[in-house]
């Protein structure tokens, strides 16, 4: 991998970080230039995090574990059919998708985002790693220009309740697709939310899978939501 000038020290972060064990223990082994693109979105956070705020600042001797790894559950635990279309509503740190992109380049996405500075590292990570069928949109997701079309799939990581989630993805997605959110242990208000208003808002709960990060952090969840039709 050719590092480029004012990088070499985010780099060997980088690679402190990085633990080819625990990809493989999700069922993930990277070619040379996947490992390359992980270790330069990961460098990329270390060096924006101080100015844009992607991750907890203690958090960054664990990004790969706690940001990257978690990203991909979706891809491990629910899955994207081939060529899909996939919406990151709040992509914050480029959080799942672009962990997701570097193993499923088939995937087209629309990464929306409102706070400036994050919209601006999104466009230097899409630069940078080369990810041409990433778009980036500056702006809050209810101003995605409708010509866009629906998506496959709703993603995101940060954004709310259930119900606020399912509110803002369900516009986008297309009448078979999913939306997938993440949520730590305690959500049972949330889920009744959902449950009970499921008649007035179309939307339902389709799974519900609980995991782990390389036996350090204990029951996360990752849910996916549908449209009733």
């Amino acid at each position: 991998m050719k590092i480029e000038k004012g990088m070499k020290s985010f780099v060997d972060r980088a690679r402190k970080g990085y633990e080819l064990k625990e990809l493989e223990r999700l069922g993930l082994t990277p070619e040379l230039e996947q490992r390359d693109m992980i270790l330069l979105y990961t460098a990329l956070l270390l060096k924006w995090n101080k100015a844009a705020g992607l991750v907890s600042p203690k958090d960054e001797s664990n990004i790969f574990i706690r940001h990257f790894c978690d990203s991909l559950q979706p891809l491990l635990l629910f899955g994207f059919k081939k060529n899909a279309r996939v919406l990151d509503i709040g992509s914050g740190g480029g959080f799942p998708s672009i962990p997701v992109r570097i193993f499923r380049s088939d995937l087209s996405f629309v990464l929306a985002e409102s706070n400036r500075k994050k919209c601006t590292f999104l466009k230097e990570v899409r630069s940078k790693l080369g990810l041409d069928n990433v778009e980036i949109f500056c702006g809050r997701v209810e101003r995605l220009p409708k010509p866009s079309g629906k998506f496959d799939y709703v993603v995101s990581r940060g954004v709310g309740t259930l119900s606020k989630f399912s509110s803002m993805a369900k516009p986008f997605v297309l009448p078979d697709g999913r939306m997938y959110t993440f949520k730590a242990k305690q959500f049972q208000t949330e889920l009744e939310e959902i449950t009970s208003n499921k008649k007035k808002d179309h939307v339902a709960i389709s799974e519900i899978a609980e995991y782990d990060l390389a036996n350090q952090i204990l029951g996360l969840n990752l849910v996916s939501l549908s449209l009733l039709k």
